[in-house]
């Protein structure tokens, strides 16, 4: 019988992929091939090319859950990466990874991000 206890039903997790950072929740119950095929789906890549790694353990085996591999809620809450110690908020800096070369600026135009 689960413990209804718990107050965060997920695991909050945040996945670095090359210039990417992923933000999803999933159960600790889920598996290793579930998550791959999650990431594989926002990736659109193969699952199979997918290798995770958490504080330095390879999760290699794909049967396996996260609450096998340690990763629980209590380790994987979300968090507010934006609130300062006073309670405050700093502010939100974007930096694009690319500049466009001399656009005019009538010509300026906001690409729209593919998530596939």
């Amino acid at each position: 019988m689960q413990s209804s206890s718990n107050t965060y039903p997920d695991c909050y997790l945040q996945i670095r992929h090359a210039k990417q950072t992923i933000f999803t929740d999933v159960a600790e119950t889920t598996t290793i091939s579930d998550l791959k095929q999650i990431l594989a789906n926002i990736l659109a890549i193969d699952p199979h090319t997918i290798r995770l790694k958490s504080k330095g353990q390879i999760l290699d085996t794909d049967t396996k859950n996260l609450l096998e591999y340690g990763i629980t809620t209590k380790q994987a809450r979300p968090q507010d990466p934006f609130q300062l110690d006073d309670g405050s908020y700093e502010n939100d800096e974007i930096i694009p990874y690319s500049v466009q070369n001399n656009p005019s600026n009538d010509e300026q135009q906001q690409q729209p991000i593919d998530t596939r």
